[in-house]
């Protein structure tokens, strides 16, 4: 018996003995064996139309030939894929299919890469050209940034018509017209983007003659090698092929063993990678001229003429500066901003360094600015601050689904489009709440269109209808949770009239919503920074737990709490102990325990204590010190507050005033005009290591190619600088694990999974090996943990937490009538130091955009693209109006992707959670003027 609890039955292939699954299809079958035969509108994936017939095989006991994607395998089949009729019909059927086929750059003495081509090839066909028959249409006749669209070699296979509707979810093709004159078209006869194409590229990746092709890749095109890794862009996690020529990443294809994605990639995952060899990139150590002449900075603004200097002096000169002011003002002087686009060895390294070497618990990332409410939130509640659920299950097993403040379709778009088919192919119940009239609103049974910062008073109001109509789970409340009572009793006052009054939602709708989340089960929640970003972020995800506890849906597939990481690693930083509070596996440093481990672990001569129990400052209150002079330096890897963080000219102000600032990045990013010493570091196609993606699996990412000029690997920087550090300071390495000695990132893993009880039996030759581990994985024969809380709370008892509805801290007024929300666009990715160096992403999304309601831009004689000014009480932003429908009267909505002038967050309020600290991204007063001044 096999997994699926299908018989294995045996047949026999031109006389080769095969095993196969009863009842599969033969083409797959053949597929998987590496037996070629035609097939072009057939292709793993996609549903089976069974219309170009070339894929046919003669069956030993019946009558003529069959085609295989029709086929479905019995016992002992006796099966031909090649014979010499065979040979006569495949060439017959690929004549006919050359009918309206023409390729006026087909030479025949280039190798062509097409499947298409393949056979053509195969069977000693010509493709026609112009010289044979007219050309129907133009051979580039859309224009798309990424994608070359040349109807003249399609045969009508549909495959990009399945493509785009079956994995993507978007419909953008179709058929047009009738007979002869049938034809592939993007919506109703019109470019690709006018019909709402997310540029996702499904469609080339499975059309099989070209007339879909990458705008960007040489047809021609033959790489030395592909090499699989894992995006470098959200927390999704997607695996593809890096094609490399000569040392450089030319293309990326999708590779269909891909585990997270198969085949389906995003925008930016399919066609923007093209920065890894733009020009901006860092490719020497470079010092301040002042800081090399040992005399004072300049206090005018400008800090001065760089200088490239070797490794061994930039390093050298941090060393110094760094152990000066520990010298002068103790360790927690010194700021360190670990970073979710590095790997998770680079993320240790980078807390050990704080924490060993230099002393302090000032180490954090951006997930304090993302999730870090998430973290606290779901930790308080069951004991683990993680997605408890993987995507494949939600998407797979889940019933219901509640999507609350995440755009999963443009912030996490290949899971976005899972939830889109779970939907369109299941019949999936979809709920969706948010401000904005997002992309999965048009799939969604409802859509709660709650104002900003209303989240809890929305949730509260959902469980008091549950509790209302005995829709509770009480046999899961009763066995496994704690304080149910008072929780309930909280929620009385959470009647529909007075959450509709809150939060702007119809009463019926509310009562609507419950119901379904109140009975149909699995019922999975998904959020993202619309639930995390807000003075109450943390309050927010308690209110999401309870609703997981009060309807049993914890524990179980299908189900849990979904929250989605932004960037490709922020759930690995965490992991990591890239946090101010806790060592690597969410070991507290307030415990003696952990504080001793560690202490032991990562000894020193001349140290008896490396560290103290104070949790250190987060990133906000590490900006807030530099501008008070209590945090004198940082050093910062592969982050950009400049970009990023809230109230922009308040972060500008802070760094201004640090007396010395290190910043390891691969671009000169907005941050490096505040720094003092540039470290050059690697891209994710540079480097070995792993991700940890929103799900918890652990990836691999793989060196492919050759690094510019001197950079280095970011862990190889740390290494060396720690080393330096110690010896500087007269420290010796005399733990079991004190001393910097990597011979590389998987010896990193090992000391990782000696130290962290979560990633126990994690190694890098595991994860080689195809090994699909989920944490917490707790030895070397563990198997990982898809799915957290089966049968008890990592805490024992779920805790139900009252959680009440307060008001955001700055709302609209006379002054500043309108309400600002903020986040990510489909083209983008946070600061987009990457993706605006990224030709397709730049053409396809090239300036900041303000969505504007119809009826505010009405009312302030706006015109769609004309050129605004937001105004908050912190600062101002120019931009392009957007002026539409998915934002209601009120509310404006902005992007952080842009620098200068056009970033959102000189706008945005540096208010934080008061457990979290995490800032309040989703709400603030702004107002709109039409003259620029």
């Amino acid at each position: 018996m096999n997994n699926d609890n299908r018989q294995t039955v045996q047949l026999t292939v031109d006389g080769r003995a095969i095993t196969a699954n009863e009842g599969e299809l033969l083409i797959d079958v053949l597929y998987r064996e590496g037996i070629r035969i035609p097939s072009l509108c057939y292709s793993p994936g996609l549903s089976r139309p069974g219309s170009c017939r070339s894929c046919l095989v003669e069956i030993e006991g019946t009558k003529g030939s069959k085609p295989a994607c029709e086929i479905s395998v019995e016992n002992n089949m006796q099966i031909r894929a090649e014979s010499p009729s065979l040979e006569r019909e495949h060439k017959i059927i690929l004549s006919l299919l050359l009918e309206h086929y023409a390729d006026d750059n087909h030479d025949p003495e280039m190798i062509d890469h097409t499947e298409f081509g393949y056979w053509l090839r195969r069977y000693d066909l010509q493709p026609p050209t112009s010289k044979h028959h007219k050309l129907l249409y133009s051979d580039d006749s859309d224009p798309h940034p990424a994608i070359r669209v040349n109807l003249n070699k399609c045969i009508l296979c549909t495959r990009c018509i399945r493509a785009c509707s079956e994995i993507q979810g978007r419909f953008v093709w179709g058929l047009a017209d009738r007979s002869d004159k049938t034809r592939i078209t993007a919506g109703n006869d019109e470019t690709m983007l006018d019909a709402r194409c997310e540029s996702c590229g499904a469609c080339v990746a499975y059309c099989p003659t070209g007339a879909l092709s990458d705008r960007n890749a040489a047809p021609d095109f033959q790489a030395d090698e592909k090499v699989m890794t894992t995006c470098s862009y959200c927390g999704v996690g997607c695996n593809f092929d890096l094609n490399i020529k000569n040392g450089r990443l030319r293309h990326v294809t999708a590779n269909p063993h891909a585990p997270v994605n198969g085949m389906h990639l995003c925008v930016k995952g399919r066609y923007g990678f093209d920065f890894v060899h733009h020009p901006d990139r860092l490719t020497r150590p470079m010092v301040r001229e002042w800081v090399l002449q040992g005399t004072q900075r300049s206090q005018c603004g400008d800090r001065g003429k760089w200088v490239s200097v070797s490794w061994d002096r930039a390093l050298d000169v941090v060393a110094r500066r760094f152990s000066a002011i520990i010298d002068e003002s103790g360790p927690d002087a010194l700021g360190i901003f670990s970073s979710a686009k590095c790997t998770n060895e680079e993320n240790y390294l980078m807390q050990k360094f704080a924490r060993q070497v230099i002393g302090t618990h000032n180490i954090d990332h951006c997930a304090r600015l993302c999730h870090s409410s998430t973290v606290a939130g779901l930790a308080a509640a069951f004991g683990s601050g993680a997605m408890s659920n993987t995507m494949a299950d939600v998407a797979g097993q889940a019933w219901a689904l509640f999507v609350i403040g995440s755009n999963t379709t443009e912030q996490h778009p290949v899971f976005g489009s899972m939830l889109r088919q779970a939907v369109h192919q299941r019949g999936a119940r979809l709920v969706v709440a948010d401000p904005r009239r997002i992309d999965l609103a048009e799939f969604a049974e409802l859509h709660l269109q709650h104002k900003p910062g209303t989240d809890i008073a929305l949730v509260n109001g959902l469980m008091h209808i549950i509790i209302e109509n005995g829709l509770q789970d009480e046999a899961f409340i009763n066995a496994r949770t704690q304080d149910y009572d008072a929780f309930r009793d909280s929620l009385k006052k959470y009647t529909p009239h007075h959450v509709s009054s809150i939060t702007g939602v119809p009463a019926g709708d509310i009562v609507k919503a419950a119901e379904i989340l109140g009975t149909v089960k699995p019922m999975a929640v998904i959020w993202s920074m619309g639930i995390t970003q807000h003075t109450v972020g943390v309050q927010n995800v308690f209110s999401l737990a309870n609703l997981q506890m009060l309807t049993g849906n914890m524990g179980i597939p299908g189900g849990g709490v979904n929250p989605l990481r932004g960037q490709n690693n922020v759930q690995g930083a965490c992991d990591m102990g890239a946090l101010a509070n806790v060592f690597p596996g969410y070991q507290s440093v307030t415990d003696e325990n952990a504080r001793k481990k560690f202490n032991r672990a990562w000894a020193l001569s001349n140290r008896n204590e490396l560290f103290g129990p104070k949790p250190g400052l987060t990133i906000t209150e590490m900006v807030d010190g530099a501008l008070e002079g209590s945090i004198r330096g940082f050093y910062i890897l592969g982050e950009n507050p400049i970009m990023s963080d809230p109230d922009v000219n308040n972060v500008r102000k802070a760094l201004a005033n640090a007396e010395f600032t290190v910043l390891q990045e691969i671009f000169p990013s907005e941050t490096a005009d505040y720094a003092d010493v540039l470290l050059p570091g690697v891209s994710f196609a540079e480097k070995d290591g792993t991700f940890t993606n929103t799900e918890r699996r652990i990836q691999l990412i793989h060196n492919a190619v050759i690094s510019p000029g001197k950079a280095r690997e970011d862990w190889a920087i740390t290494t060396d600088l720690a080393r330096r550090m110690l010896k500087f300071r007269n420290l010796e390495p005399t733990g079991e694990y004190a001393k910097w000695v990597y011979s590389s990132s998987a010896a990193i893993m090992e000391e990782i999974t000696a130290l962290t009880p979560s990633y126990a039996g994690v190694s890098h030759e595991r994860l080689q090996n195809g090994e699909q581990l989920y944490w917490p994985v707790k030895n070397k024969q563990h198997r990982g943990t898809p799915i957290l809380h089966m049968g008890k709370f990592t805490r024992g008892k779920g805790l139900f937490h009252i959680a009440e509805h307060l008001p955001a801290k700055e709302l609209p007024d006379a002054d500043f009538p309108l309400c600002l929300t903020t986040g990510r666009v489909l083209y983008h990715w946070h600061g987009a130091e990457m993706t605006r160096r990224s030709i397709p992403l730049a053409a396809l999304y090239p300036e900041t955009l303000v969505e504007i309601s119809r009826e505010d831009a009405a009312r302030l004689n706006i015109e769609n693209g004309q050129t605004v000014r937001l105004v908050s009480r912190r600062g101002e932003m120019i931009a392009t109006a957007d002026i539409s429908d998915r934002v209601p009267t009120g509310l404006v909505f902005g992007n952080f992707h842009f620098p200068d002038e056009a970033n959102v967050n000189n706008l945005t309020i540096n208010a934080v959670d008061p457990i979290a600290k995490i800032p309040e991204y989703k709400v603030c007063a702004v107002k709109i003027e039409t003259r620029l001044r």
